[in-house]
């Protein structure tokens, strides 16, 4: 597909589109034509269609014309287009135009590029709630408190001879707290978001020779890690993506844990598996069933303080079973499986993206982005701060101006005001023809 945004758009695409009806006559009706080249021959039949200013994407005139898909005649058709009058578009340039012509603000625009980015389906999600507008009005509302707290503020400084009276500085109070709030739930969730749109992280942890190395293979269906009877074969993670119900897991066999005396190397291993369990979204103990539990399994399971956490039981084709202790498997999924056969690796992994869900935000808005996150914590400092003068130190002339510039923060999110520089490195990182 060929795509034109501006006042010449029509122009230029009835040179290089020739139909029945001339392009333009009708708006949002597809017509059938033929695709001329540069020098006026016709080369290809395809269809066109108008989106006329305001209905369209970008807010100005736009024609998309799609031929047969092959690579000379799109060639083509732009060399025609080029020659015509129109430009090369810049990365990102339809959506900035469409930014730029109030189609979308800035949180929606950025949201574009997550939601063609997105590894899974809640990266996904979260992407779309934001190109949809629902990331910007929660973001919006924010902004009317803290608006309405100020408009009372200035009311009170420009025509009350004492004072703010403390019915109406306990509203304000109440407004900034509940903007505070708001916005300190959003930043909350920037960490868990970041995370699922790299992939969920889940951790193998376990003994040495447990068998981890080999649930691994089992779980991406290929041999990614190196498989032996010798234990201690893993001394440092080794990471697998995989693809799951539309969901990215970035899964991490690690080295054995176990205590006593070891070379620098191994010690090494066993810390590295230790800092990525410690970041994991889940993490699945592998336990070897032909080995009884001892107090050494408890401080694993222990050391992991309570993060999310799935029982496998392997070797279960061995024909033993090792007992565990009641505390260890309360409160816990727990599955006897054989990594090297196979058995119970499909039900682990349907567990394992249930536990992943538990993490999921509870209003349905997470933050994506950087820069999201960092002027929402600007803002929130700065409504603290404003409370903190206003509360205790009743300087509401301080707080006044304190709280524009918490509203500058939330608008520079938005997009109001937003310097040149910044645009131009947001909208870099879409491709062409977005």
């Amino acid at each position: 597909m060929v795509r034109l945004s501006g006042p010449e758009a029509v122009a230029i695409g009835r040179r290089i589109f020739h139909s029945e009806r001339p392009l333009g006559d009708r708006s949002r009706y597809v017509e059938f034509g033929r695709v001329a080249n540069v020098h006026g021959e016709e080369i290809d039949s395809g269809l066109a269609w108008v989106l006329q200013g305001a209905a369209s994407y970008t807010g100005e005139d736009t024609v998309e014309i799609s031929t047969h898909g092959s690579m000379v005649v799109l060639e083509g058709l732009v060399e025609a287009a080029i020659a015509a009058g129109a430009a090369l578009a810049q990365p990102g340039e339809f959506t900035r135009r469409a930014f730029l012509n109030g189609k979308l603000d800035l949180v929606q625009a950025e949201a574009v590029v997550d939601l063609i980015q997105s590894e899974g389906q809640e990266g996904m999600s979260a992407a779309y709630a934001a190109s949809s507008g629902r990331l910007s009005s929660h973001v919006g509302e924010i902004k009317g408190m803290v608006v309405q707290a100020l408009s009372w503020i200035e009311v009170e400084l420009d025509f009350a001879e004492e004072d703010i009276e403390p019915q109406q500085q306990r509203q304000i109070m109440e407004l900034l707290a509940e903007a505070g709030t708001r916005i300190d739930r959003l930043t909350s969730t920037f960490e868990t978001a970041r995370r699922k749109r790299e992939g969920h992280s889940l951790v193998l942890l376990g003994r040495p020779n447990a068998g981890k190395s080999t649930l691994l293979n089992a779980l991406v269906g290929e041999d990614r890690a190196i498989v032996a009877s010798t234990p201690g074969t893993t001394r440092d993670t080794v990471e697998a993506r995989i693809i799951w119900r539309g969901e990215t897991v970035r899964l991490m066999d690690t080295a054995g844990i176990r205590t006593g005396e070891m070379d620098p190397v191994e010690q090494e291993g066993i810390d590295r598996s230790w800092r990525a369990a410690r970041d994991a979204d889940c993490v699945i103990v592998v336990v070897d069933s032909t080995l009884p539990w001892d107090q050494s399994d408890s401080d694993m399971i222990s050391r992991l303080n309570g993060a999310p956490c799935i029982l496998a039981i392997n070797k279960c084709d061995l024909s033993k079973e090792v007992e565990l202790p009641a505390e260890i498997t309360e409160g816990r999924s727990l599955l006897k499986i054989s990594a090297r056969e196979g058995a119970g690796v499909d039900r682990l992994g349907e567990v394992t993206l249930q536990q992943l869900a538990k993490a999921r935000s509870e209003h349905g808005i997470d933050l994506l982005r950087q820069r999201h996150h960092d002027l929402l914590c600007r803002a929130g400092d700065r409504l603290r701060e404003a409370s903190g003068l206003m509360d205790g130190q009743g300087q509401p002339e301080c707080s006044s101006a304190i709280l524009r510039e918490s509203l500058q923060a939330l608008g520079e999110m938005l997009g109001e005001n937003v310097d040149e520089d910044i645009l131009d490195q947001i909208f870099a990182e879409f491709c062409i023809g977005k």
